[in-house]
């Protein structure tokens, strides 16, 4: 009998499972959704170990209350707003995260950028619709979009993922505009970017990229004010959190022409309700939540947070710890198995 429950509340890649698999029962879901509230609960009553795949299980204190045995949760992912970070550490519960998907989602959000500039979903469904029936310099007419060379790139959250989508942006000549709660003088030194207010940033990039984390302090950062102050060709992508804009003044900045265009992968609810109006819009690109959605990628993810929830469980230092002073709680080793 392995001596160890690890649940996995949605599906990662099988590498990361055969890991657990070595030293634990491991519990999975097939089919690939959110567990319904009741069924997470269910789910974590007697287990050692929670893999969080998406941010939609919450472990707060109710959940802690049901899952006595907890002793280590690992998030495959950045974001942990779901987690209760106080209670698991008065708990005794480690709690790993997996910041290694920064490319990935760096990738995702230029993707966005050179979509959205170039107009490339319209064109992809002009072909597929077959209305490419004649050539001629009309249809470039109908498809006309902007540059990226030369222009200039506004970084809301010069973090891991923010400058790498900066330095994709160098390798286009753009000019690096960034806003951050602190200054960076070292990437300001290799990127060449440069550091100025929220205002500034907004008023004069051509392309804004958010990258910052939620809290609330950044809750609606961008709402129709700031929409307003904003260049009418300015293009804006979130690959961040949804509720850093505000969605329904983004639809209105959209609609009116107060910008030039968005791309999201992101939203303030997912997923993005059927009668959502940024559905009737033309000039944005819309994405389901895929931005570290790489095979290679998710690959990686899998073996780093079942590497981290074997170290702890094993007694030993996990990587990326969120809540270093847990070790006081229930320091690694002996202790950790104490109830």
């Amino acid at each position: 009998m392995k001596a160890f429950k690890v649940f996995i509340a949605q599906p990662i890649q099988p590498e990361g499972v055969k890991m657990l698999e070595e030293i634990a029962e491991v519990i999975s879901t097939k089919e690939g959704r959110p567990l319904k509230r009741e069924e997470f609960l269910k789910y974590i009553k007697d287990v050692d170990a929670v893999i969080l795949p998406w941010h939609t299980d919450i472990m707060d204190r109710e959940a802690f209350d049901v899952a006595r045995n907890l002793k280590v949760i690992g998030r495959h992912g950045v974001g942990y707003e779901n987690i209760d970070l106080k209670t698991a550490t008065e708990r005794g519960v480690y709690v790993t995260y997996c910041p290694v998907h920064t490319p990935t989602v760096a990738d995702t959000a230029f993707a966005l950028i050179v979509a959205v500039a170039r107009k490339i979903p319209q064109a992809d469904r002009f072909v597929k619709s077959r209305e490419w029936t004649i050539g001629g310099e009309w249809v470039a007419w109908k498809f006309l979009g902007v540059d990226l060379h030369d222009k200039t790139l506004g970084v809301i959250g010069l973090g891991r993922i923010g400058s790498m989508v900066a330095k994709r942006g160098t390798g286009f000549d753009m000019r690096i505009l960034y806003h951050d709660v602190e200054r960076k003088p070292e990437l300001e030194k290799e990127l060449g970017a440069k550091w100025v207010t929220l205002e500034e940033l907004l008023r004069e990039s051509d392309f804004i990229s958010v990258n910052t984390f939620l809290s609330e302090k950044t809750r609606h950062l961008i709402g129709a004010r700031e929409f307003k102050m904003m260049k009418k060709t300015a293009i804006i992508v979130n690959t961040s959190r949804g509720p850093v804009i505000d969605q329904d003044a983004l639809y209105e900045a959209l609609k009116n022409g107060e910008i030039g265009g968005a791309g999201l992968d992101v939203y303030e609810e997912e997923p993005l309700p059927l009668d959502s109006p940024l559905l009737t819009l033309d000039n944005v690109v819309l994405l389901p939540h895929i931005g570290s959605a790489a095979l290679d990628m998710r690959q990686k993810m899998a073996r780093v947070t079942a590497s981290d929830v074997i170290a702890v469980l094993t007694g030993k230092e996990p990587k990326y710890l969120l809540n270093p002073e847990v070790r006081e709680v229930r320091p690694l080793g002996g202790a950790l198995y104490a109830s």
